[in-house]
């Protein structure tokens, strides 16, 4: 009985010292940016969104995000025009009032020779899928900034259809500036 109880005080420390390396970022979204780039009649158009939100989990022992977390309000993309901005927030494209959120979760985050890489779950329109976006973090645990970018294709979401003049790929960049 000694024994068990010696086992489950050494585990629970072990959870209580665990938990203390890890805290959340507090995002800066002043300084933050997801943006996004599409060739439309061969021609890039550049976009982002105004409206997201992150949630980082560092871990201080492994100098590493351990989890990631983002919403991003479909509402609020920005293309600099507003009628093709109503127009991506129809059904056909995004469907904004139906799906008002893309979100993003990683399942795992690992280093990389340079930086890190996170898997996850990304989901528009309902649709889920797994993504690997690899990104770089420049700071310490007092806080920095994180980037990164990834191609994704738009049909695979079901975000508009078949088109001669619009491209299937959409890069996007990712910024987000946080503190302790």
């Amino acid at each position: 009985m000694k024994t068990i109880t010696k086992i489950s005080g050494s585990l629970l420390l072990s959870v209580f010292v665990l938990a203390s390396m890890s805290f959340l970022l507090k995002p800066d979204y002043s300084k933050s940016a997801v943006e996004f780039k599409i060739k439309n009649a061969g021609i890039g158009v550049d976009g982002s969104f105004k409206t997201f939100e992150t949630s980082i989990d560092y871990n201080e022992a492994a100098a590493a995000p351990s989890s990631i977390k983002a919403t991003i309000t479909v509402e609020s993309i920005n293309t600099g025009i507003e009628a093709r901005d109503k127009h991506l927030r129809k059904d056909d494209f995004f469907d904004a009032e139906k799906y008002p959120k893309i979100t993003f979760e990683s399942t795992k985050i690992f280093k990389v020779t340079n930086g890190f890489t996170a898997e996850g779950k990304l989901t528009i329109k309902g649709v889920t899928k797994d993504i690997t976006i690899p990104f770089t973090y420049a700071g310490n645990a007092q806080g920095g900034v994180f980037e990164g970018a990834v191609t994704l294709n738009r049909l695979d979401y079901g975000v508009g259809g078949k088109s001669m003049t619009m491209g299937d790929d959409v890069d996007v960049k990712l910024k987000v500036t946080a503190a302790k």
